[in-house]
């Protein structure tokens, strides 16, 4: 467990200091501009994107995140006025652009081919983007999180004195899929607002600093573990969540696995909040990064889920969570530490 663990870690910072793709190319464009039609007819954008190593992303700048952006790169190359359809090309840090529907369309793929960075490359990169590798690795250490893990085995302890494994099974999994559902549309709500605030340096310092006070309460928990102040599941929310769980109904799974998703959002809600304000302008890209985040926020609920229907027993994988809990805060810790720093620009 300790090795997988500072494997998936060192997997997650590599990722991280290479999250910029090659050669990047960022396409700002409005919904109303005729000349951006043009760009769109022409398929030059996908052309190009399937050039190895070049990754195509685009940008509606009547989204108040993404017209700062475009207005951050209109300054750093001296332009005034500007335009639309407007193209940046990033590769190795340097940088250049194309501005209007011919220059794009006409010169783009020789531009990204043969690269030439515009003023010598003198412009400060645009931080924040995450790739693949980022998102599945802080997924997986999000998942494997004691407050998830102790109150689905304490409902399958609870379901399997009460009915047949088979029961047992069902629940867990229409459980796992309220936890997904709630999370899920947690985090589309938090990217609409992100997208709009976010724009603002000192609301995405303030996310930073939160994250970064999170990944050291997580310290604490590994070095002095239940002294002072933990990310857990409030003590007072417990009697209603064994309320629900011995109920075993349906809508009282669905009842349990919302109140949940709600209270142990404290516990876990750190790596999300950090995910999803990092994602929040890129687009649909960021809708699926979301949805893939969640498939495996969840996926270790579903595998215990089966583990204890096909016999496991409860205390078995209790005591495996048990031992193994402080390095999963740790693990927590690190990758928080790293995405706050992100969050801050400072990595």
């Amino acid at each position: 467990m300790k090795k997988l663990i500072f494997t998936l870690i060192f997997i997650f910072f590599a990722s991280l200091a290479s999250a910029i793709p090659e050669t990047e190319v960022s396409y700002f464009y409005s919904v109303s501009c005729s000349h951006c039609e043009e760009v769109v007819d022409s398929n030059i954008l996908e052309n190009i994107s399937k050039i190895e190593g070049v990754s195509v992303e685009k940008y509606e700048v009547t989204s108040p995140i993404n017209r700062e952006r475009y207005l951050d790169y209109l300054e750093m190359f001296g332009i005034k006025g500007g335009g639309i359809p407007f193209l940046v090309i990033e590769k190795n840090g340097e940088f250049s652009y194309l501005m209007g529907d011919t220059p794009i369309i006409e010169d783009l793929e020789n531009s990204v081919l043969n690269f030439r960075a515009h003023n010598g490359g003198n412009i400060t990169p645009v931080r924040g983007e995450l790739n693949l590798w980022v998102i599945i690795i802080a997924a997986l250490i999000d998942s494997v999180n004691p407050c998830a893990f102790g109150v689905l085995l304490f409902l399958m302890a609870i379901l399997l004195t009460m009915g047949s494994a088979k029961r047992a099974l069902r629940s867990g999994i229409i459980y796992t899929g309220v936890i997904f559902l709630v999370y899920l549309a947690a985090g589309f709500g938090i990217m609409k607002f992100a997208s709009s605030f976010l724009v603002l340096d000192n609301v995405k310092i303030f996310v930073g600093i939160i994250v970064l006070i999170g990944a050291l309460i997580e310290f604490k928990d590994f070095f002095w573990e239940g002294k002072g102040f933990s990310l857990a599941i409030p003590k007072s929310a417990k009697p209603w969540l064994e309320k629900y769980a011995r109920r075993g109904t349906f809508f009282s799974l669905i009842i349990l696995g919302t109140l949940v998703a709600l209270v142990e959002l404290p516990c876990t809600g750190g790596i999300y909040l950090a995910i999803l304000s990092l994602i929040a302008n890129s687009g649909i890209k960021g809708t699926f990064y979301l949805i893939l985040y969640n498939l495996i926020f969840v996926l270790p609920l579903i595998l215990i889920s089966y583990f204890v229907y096909r016999g496991t027993k409860v205390d078995v994988v209790n005591k495996w969570v048990q031992k193994n809990k402080r390095f999963m805060r740790l693990a927590a810790g690190i990758v928080m530490l790293g995405l706050g720093l992100s969050l801050l620009g400072i990595i």
